[in-house]
């Protein structure tokens, strides 16, 4: 406490630009986290959705690899969904706000757990998913050099 005290000492301007000093630092961190989270959630739901397609749309060995490639994704969020809401009910008559928290956890995990196994309406139409999974065979070729480049980059 002798900080705040020391600081309170010192003369308001100082105070004031301590303050935005503060207030900036916070808020570009605050964006930063944002942004790093709504990136990963979007690639995360773009990944569920190619493979979810993939399961529908593909023939032969591609669609089952697909459909368990889709299975075990929806089962792995299943079960962190599951340990969640186990440890929530363990924990929730300690401390109740680790229930809520918990719960609320447990429930993303669940819509994870659905991205991989949506309804095939949300595709639209089926001459609209046709065309969705010929969109995506065609972009593959382009999409595998650009991860083989940036992985090389990553070695060199």
């Amino acid at each position: 406490m002798d900080i705040i005290k020391t600081i309170t000492d010192w003369p308001v301007i100082v105070q004031g630009a301590l303050g935005s000093a503060l207030f900036w630092a916070v808020l570009e961190l605050g964006q930063r986290i944002v942004k790093r989270i709504a990136s990963r959630l979007s690639t995360d739901y773009k990944a569920g959705s190619t493979w979810a397609l993939m399961a529908h749309e593909a023939e032969g060995p591609l669609a089952h690899d697909s459909r368990f490639i889709c299975m075990y994704a929806a089962l792995h969020y299943l079960l962190k969904a599951g340990i969640v809401s186990a440890l929530s009910l363990a924990l929730g008559n300690a401390i109740e706000v680790f229930s809520s928290v918990g719960f609320l956890i447990a429930m993303y995990f669940l819509f994870r757990a659905l991205s991989y196994v949506p309804h095939t309406s949300s595709w639209g139409s089926l001459e609209d998913r046709k065309q969705a999974f010929q969109t995506l065979i065609a972009e593959a070729p382009a999409r595998l050099k650009a991860l083989k480049e940036a992985e090389q980059k990553r070695k060199d």
